[in-house]
């Protein structure tokens, strides 16, 4: 006879880690917003094979700076929102992972790269760490261990198959882009990287929405609970 593994209890979830996942959700479609603004504005970068953090060298690159920073906000008040729901190893290594990308993509913002079209030999210092902090970047990593993590506890296998989908899509969209690359690094048309690097950086939103969403719903219902228990008692 086998033996079902067993539901873990939620557990309570702060007044912090609401206030976190908004402002997860609100940085999340502000970053969506500015680069979606930014293919308006600078229509000059083609998006099938530039990158996005070219945008910053057009006239409206401070956009490209927020968007990067807003992106990075929005994966710390993630990791704000479900810190207290991590129990595992997993989780815990997720989350590290979650602060190291955060960390890169701040870096990212604040050093501008240098052209696609540049030579090893003509990159700048700010290139380079522009470069540096875009490789620290593993959020699919990271929210593929957070999912396994979360699903433990008996409220959040409400949304197991969404956490998942949208985890895996994350994935599967960073060995679409490295798979993209051209094998001698020259970019150009015809090279599809860009394309497929938007869509990897915009996928992180399902995830991103997911969480927060969830973690709303049930600081609401935790909220609810607490409520009617204090009603009920008596005096």
């Amino acid at each position: 006879m086998t033996r079902s593994k067993p539901i873990i209890p939620t557990p309570p979830l702060p007044p912090f880690a609401a206030r976190a996942a908004r402002l997860s959700i609100a940085s999340g479609v502000l970053f969506a917003l500015l680069l979606g603004g930014l293919h308006l504005v600078e229509p000059e970068f083609d998006p099938t094979w530039r990158f996005i953090s070219e945008y910053a060298l057009g006239d409206y690159g401070w956009m490209m700076s927020l968007a990067f920073a807003t992106l990075a906000l929005s994966l710390a008040g993630t990791g704000a929102a479900i810190f207290t729901q991590v129990r595992s190893v997993l989780g815990y290594i997720g989350l590290f992972v979650l602060g190291v990308g955060t960390i890169g993509i701040l870096i990212a913002a604040i050093f501008e790269t240098d052209p696609v079209t540049a030579t090893a030999a003509g990159a700048t210092t700010s290139g380079k760490m522009h470069v540096l902090g875009a490789s620290l970047d593993y959020t699919p990593v990271a929210a593929l261990l957070l999912s396994f993590s979360l699903v433990r506890h008996a409220t959040w296998r409400r949304v197991r198959a969404a956490l998942f989908i949208t985890a895996a899509i994350t994935v599967l969209a960073t060995v679409a882009f490295l798979a993209t690359l051209p094998s001698d690094f020259v970019f150009g048309p015809g090279v599809y990287t860009g394309l497929v690097g938007r869509f990897l950086v915009l996928s992180y939103l399902g995830w991103i929405l997911t969480v927060g969403l969830h973690t709303l719903r049930l600081r609401k219902e935790q909220a609810s609970i607490s409520e009617s228990a204090r009603v009920a008692q008596p005096g």
